[in-house]
């Protein structure tokens, strides 16, 4: 595994010290190594041809549940201020070492805030109602780096948030790549759904005035007793999953992403629409 040799290069791991495992319900492949020494932890995984990759310093897995609270529950608590122990320049430039270490072949953008310990100590009390003043959970309040690098193909974003069920037989994954940086370097970083690139795609439909219509004319044949409107469309790439998907689906699919709003008694549903950029046909993930 190409990838797995990257990851060992990059932590100077022999790619022999990698314990083998697998999940066959889901026919992931898992490789994975722990230092007794140092309590650092690296993890590849593959399932299909869509890679992972994990890495938590020091047993500091709290801190990849400290960013997922911060974004899950849009707290407003990062601000773009720099830090005292390193410039968001030096932390930009660690990120980009570790992409190309990894030999990740994608477009990406890197974005970086900054949360104090202050902040941290309130979250930990407010969502996990631990106590900073317990000796394990203190060495979390710090002033940490939240950064989250997101990934393009020819400047068309990847999509960043799963969908579908693979047990089903197709889903369409998040490729998403997110790191935390304190005073003590790197304590996490988390990569799932890469996929390399291969072959560029055909010819693919740029005229999202054309897809609209599309999906306006599926909707004004089907009777919907409820307020419903196309709240917004975007080009996103796709990488599909599962035994549903063909061969194609190896590499990344552009795709017109709408998203369909539904208003019932007060409450708002959204519907996903995707629409295949080159043959404008509609994909079925459910």
């Amino acid at each position: 595994l190409k990838f797995l040799e990257s990851v060992a290069r990059h932590h100077d791991v022999d790619e022999g010290e990698f314990e083998y495992s697998s999940i066959p319900e889901v026919s992931m492949d898992r490789y994975s190594y722990f230092s007794e020494s140092s309590n650092d932890s690296v993890l590849v995984s593959q399932v299909e041809n869509s890679l992972g990759y994990g890495y938590t310093r020091n047993n500091g897995y709290m801190f990849y549940d400290i960013q997922n609270v911060i974004k899950e529950n849009n707290l407003d608590i990062t601000t773009d201020d720099e830090l005292g122990f390193a410039t968001k320049d030096e932390i930009q430039q660690e990120v980009e070492n570790l992409i190309h270490s990894l030999g990740i072949e994608l477009e990406y953008a890197i974005n970086i805030q900054s949360v104090t310990a202050e902040e941290v100590n309130n979250l930990l009390d407010e969502y996990f109602n631990l106590e900073a003043n317990n000796i394990e959970i203190s060495r979390f309040v710090t002033d940490l780096y939240m950064v989250s690098v997101n990934f393009s193909i020819d400047g068309i974003p990847i999509n960043s948030f799963a969908m579908g069920d693979y047990e089903a037989g197709v889903v369409a994954e998040d490729t998403v790549f997110q790191l935390t940086f304190t005073e003590n370097g790197l304590e996490n970083a988390d990569l799932r759904g890469y996929n390399a690139v291969g072959e560029k795609q055909k010819e693919i439909n740029l005229d999202s005035q054309e897809i609209i219509s599309l999906i306006e004319n599926k909707y004004a044949n089907i009777i919907i007793l409820n307020e419903t409107q196309l709240t917004s469309l975007e080009l996103v790439n796709l990488h599909l999953l599962g035994s549903k998907t063909s061969e194609e689906s190896e590499l990344y699919i552009p795709v017109w992403l709408g998203i369909i709003e539904q208003e019932v008694d007060g409450v708002t549903y959204p519907t996903y629409v995707f629409i295949d950029a080159e043959t404008k046909k509609e994909l079925t993930l459910f």
